[in-house]
Parts: structure tokens; sequence; C-alpha cells
């Protein structure tokens, strides 16, 4: 009798809990420590619930939508910037949409609609209690950059699964695969675990991965006045092609060698988003580097994406060149330039 009352007093706990994320009961101030869940623009704090009505068109299906509230830092890991301000983020079926409020005299709260195909790339990561989210996207035929800040503890679930929505109406570019898939257990067997933690929420239900990179923090030795300084070279990474576009998890660069980061940043590419790839070779401090560089175009934009590869992941990187530009007119082989 005792473990049912107890069971049932859990219950009703996990139920509030499960409740008052999604909708406060009280008045939002933009200074809350958690990210929450709205089911609809009406659940959002006031000024954001107002700005998604009249932005979201009434037959507009709602993928995901979110609140987040102000992070105080203006700069963070991977050289991202954002401006302090509670957010809400709606995800649709053709675009994003952000409201923000920096809750500061003369600041005039502003909403923006990001559609799909505007799209470069999109990013979700944290180092620590400190994550962030992404845009780079294409307005006015320049590049532009949507980006903000939140406690990660309770932010990264919600906003996963907001990058999942995304992702999911940009695939599948491949329903029948004209490559072995591999499996999941392999990518993940061999990856280190704060990289796994970062990809494996983005991953929708079905998706097959069929080509993989690897990349392994380097370091060199160089002599300066006397001593022996080491000289960053690469971090460890993973780029994963899959049917629903490739995800690229890297770690934050370290101060010193055999020094753990804590920071891993995810990034997002939709394969309609593509132009061409090829492999280069780039001397760094004295030392040959294989990089894949990716052409990523929206409208007359075109941006140079390069994920470094090491050499023993060069067949793959060559099979996957070979990929991308196929269907695509280019002139580009997939071999080392």
């Amino acid at each position: 009798m005792v473990r049912d009352s107890l069971s049932h007093c859990l219950k009703e706990t996990s139920n509030s809990q499960r409740k008052s994320e999604r909708i406060p009961e009280y008045p939002l101030t933009g200074k809350e420590p958690y990210v929450f869940r709205a089911e609809k623009p009406g659940d959002l704090p006031d000024v954001h619930a107002d700005l998604m009505r009249k932005t979201l068109r009434h037959d507009e299906g709602i993928l995901y939508l979110l609140y987040s509230p102000i992070s105080p830092e203006e700069n963070g890991p991977f050289g991202l910037s954002a401006t302090p301000g509670s957010h809400s983020v709606a995800v649709t079926k053709r675009r994003f949409v952000i409201s923000e409020n920096q809750h500061r005299k003369g600041a005039v709260p502003t909403i923006q609609s990001i559609p799909f195909r505007q799209v470069l790339y999109v990013e979700l990561g944290n180092a620590l209690f400190f994550g962030w989210f992404s845009i780079q996207f294409v307005v006015d035929n320049k590049p532009s950059c949507a980006a903000l800040f939140f406690p990660a503890s309770t932010g990264m679930s919600h906003f996963g699964i907001a990058v999942q929505k995304y992702r999911s109406m940009t695939g599948s570019a491949y329903d029948q695969l004209s490559v072995d898939t591999i499996d999941w257990a392999d990518i993940w067997r061999h990856t280190p675990k704060t990289e796994v933690d970062h990809v494996k929420p983005l991953i929708i239900r079905k998706e097959l991965p069929f080509n993989m990179l690897r990349s392994s923090e380097r370091w060199i030795l160089r002599k300066r006045l006397r001593k022996s300084i080491p000289v960053y070279l690469s971090r460890n990474g993973i780029l994963v092609s899959t049917n629903f576009g490739l995800i690229h998890a890297t770690d934050e660069p370290c101060t010193r060698p055999e020094i753990f980061g804590f920071g891993v940043n995810a990034s997002c590419i939709a394969f309609d988003g593509l132009k061409s790839a090829q492999l280069l070779q780039k001397s760094m401090n004295g030392r040959s580097l294989c990089f894949l560089q990716l052409k990523i175009a929206r409208r007359k934009v075109t941006i140079d994406f390069d994920i470094p590869f090491d050499s023993n992941s060069l067949r793959d990187a060559e099979s996957l060149v070979y990929f991308i530009n196929r269907d695509m007119p280019s002139d580009e082989e997939a071999r080392i330039s």
C-alpha cells in the first residue's frame, strides 16, 4: 500500500513537472533558468505570443515551438555571437520563425522568417551549461546569421528536436540509396562519446548513414626561444552522410594537448543546398592536412565549408565527393588536388 501511494505521488509529481515545463502558470520575465516547449503561440509570453500569432498563418502546420530565456553572453565558442534576449522559435513545414525580445528600454521586439530554401546550414552545440543555436542563411543575396544562446541543461533536448524536425522536412533526398549503408553501431563504436551525444538527438527515424569521415586531434612541437611549444593542427570531429543530409560534429579546440575540451558543435547541411565537393590539401605549420571542401549555395550566394579528415578516411572522402558531384555538372574529380 505504501509502495502504491509512493508510486502515485511520483507519477503526479512527474506529470506536474511536464505540465509546468510547457506552460508556466506565472508571468515570464525573460530571466527564467529553463527552455520549454509551447503547444501553440498562445502559450508563449505576451510579446512572443503576439508576434507569432501575427506571423504564422492559420493553415501553417507548426512542427515544434519553444521558448528560450535571456542569456547574458554576447559571444560564444566557434566564433558565434548573439544579442542577449528571450526568444521563441517555431519550426514549420517550410521555414523557421524566430521572435526576439531584448527586455531593455528602447529595444523593439522583432520577428524574422527564414525559409528552408534560404538556409545554408544549421548549428547546435553546447559547452557545459552554455548552449547555442545558429542558422546560417541567405537574405538579399548576402550570407547572414541568426544565433541565440540558451541554458544547455534544459535547452539541448528541445533545440535538438527542433533541428530534427527541420531535417525531416529537407529530406529524404535519396529514398533508395545507390550505395551501401553503414550500421549506426559501427559509427558510434570509434566515435568520442561527446560527439555521439550531439549527433544522436538529430537523427530521424529510418535515417540511413552511408559514409563517415573522421578527424583526430593533432599537435606538433615547434621551437620558440629554445623551448618546445605545442602547436594545434586539427581537432576531433566526425562527418556522417545520410539520406537526409550531412551532420558534422566537432570539438572545440583545446588550449593544450591532453586537456579535455567541453564544447561540441554540430552542423547540419541539407543535400539541396550542396553545389559540389572537392578534396584539398592545406599546409598548416609545415604539415599537410586533408580537407573536404563543400560548396553550399543558395540563390546567388556560395560559401565554402571546409572539413578536415584523417588520411585513413581518404577512400571514404573520395567516395563522398563522387556521390555529391555525380548528379551535378562539375569538372572536379574525386582526388586530392
